[in-house]
């Protein structure tokens, strides 16, 4: 008995190491298979995460490529609005000197108008001295005529000065008196940067003084006789200097100016008091 008793036992021990060896056995052919299929999802998410990696670096490249395609189109739109805009800036300086020179014009015919519109000698003079006050820009000045032996300048007109002190000019003496003489237009040494077209005063042309304040001499002519001349002395405050407009309204003095005190003059001498239309 207690052999058979040993056997049944043993049988049963070698039974239960079977049964568990095969399940064991079951156990990790199910694990393998569970681990082959793992590894065959991981490498096909592998193969996925590639595939999108390769996808999302070609429309990184696309990107890179579009925004430089978009950044050089910016370039050029930036340059394109540059060049408009210097455009449009020359455009707005070219009007702005139209304008100015629409203004000019328009100073330089009311000048005129204003100096043969009347032939009364006081009318005459009392235009060039608006002239002179509105247009150039100064509020003293002196207004001369060449003495009938042509030695002296005297004293027809005036505006801010002493007419004692500026009665007479002898010609040839100090700006006033030399620019008679010469009948060349007088100006002060220009600033550091001048207006085109303005001379500069004659090395030899020291002021007497009462000259020292003297901002330009004009000679006033008949064709090529000199028979008189314009001072000019202090610019109002708001007047920084003279420009080149004031030449032009300078040349137009010297020569409508003349004209204009000349038939005053004979006018007066012979006593017709006509004014014109």
């Amino acid at each position: 008995m207690t052999t058979k008793d040993g056997e049944g036992q043993g049988g049963n021990y070698v039974f239960r190491v079977r049964e568990d060896t095969r399940r064991y056995v079951q156990e990790m052919l199910a694990e393998n298979d569970r681990l082959r299929r793992l590894n065959a999802s991981l490498e096909s998410e592998k193969g996925r995460l590639l595939s999108e990696k390769m996808s999302l670096q070609e429309k990184v490249l696309t990107l890179r490529e579009e925004l430089d395609r978009v950044s050089h189109e910016q370039n050029g739109l930036r340059r394109q609005l540059a060049e408009i805009e210097a455009a449009n800036q020359k455009y707005s300086n070219q009007y702005l000197e139209v304008e100015q020179q629409n203004n000019n014009l328009a100073n330089l015919y009311v000048a005129s108008f204003q100096l043969h519109s009347t032939l009364d000698r006081d009318e005459v003079v009392s235009a060039i001295q608006e002239i002179i006050v509105n247009l150039i820009g100064s509020e003293e000045l002196a207004i001369y005529e060449m003495s009938a032996d042509g030695a002296t300048l005297r004293l027809v007109g005036h505006f801010g000065i002493d007419p004692v002190a500026y009665a007479t000019v002898p010609v040839g003496s100090g700006i006033i008196g030399k620019t008679a003489a010469s009948g060349e237009v007088y100006f002060p040494d220009p600033s550091p940067d001048p207006s085109p077209g303005l001379p500069s005063r004659a090395p030899d042309l020291a002021p007497t003084p009462r000259e020292a304040n003297l901002t330009a001499c004009v000679p006033l002519k008949l064709q090529d006789k000199v028979i008189g001349a314009l001072a000019v002395f202090r610019l109002l405050p708001q007047k920084n200097g003279l420009e080149a407009v004031d030449l032009e309204l300078f040349n137009l003095l010297g020569t409508h100016a003349a004209t204009a005190l000349y038939l005053s003059k004979l006018h007066s001498e012979s006593g017709a008091g006509l004014r014109l239309p």
